[in-house]
């Protein structure tokens, strides 16, 4: 089912970019705090990880004139992975590093 098929490039400054934040809703009337990312401001520095959708009318389905900004967080998943990945082969090399100089 696919083809062109390599590894991707690095995701490090992306995924570094990112700001994970604590808020509540505006509507949520028990102020429940949240972990997650603002559409806003990840749209900055990865444009491609947001969408934005039509804000309808609930019961109408109507269209309200308005869009809300959305997070694609299968694609930032796998960036996250692609980054994690980067993360644990620096690691690697470091503990190589650091277990020469202990048996120097």
């Amino acid at each position: 089912l696919k083809e062109n098929i390599v590894d991707a490039s690095s995701q490090w400054n992306d995924i570094k970019a990112i700001k994970v934040r604590n808020f509540n809703f505006i509507e949520d009337s028990e102020k429940t705090k949240m972990l997650g990312v603002v559409a806003q401001e990840i749209e900055t520095s990865s444009p491609n990880l947001v969408y934005e959708s039509i804000d309808r009318d609930p019961d109408t389905s109507e269209d309200l004139g308005t869009k809300t900004k959305n997070v694609r967080y299968s694609v930032m998943y796998m960036k996250a992975i692609k980054c994690l990945q980067e993360a644990m082969a620096k690691i690697e090399i470091l503990e190589t590093e650091v277990a020469a100089l202990k048996a120097a």
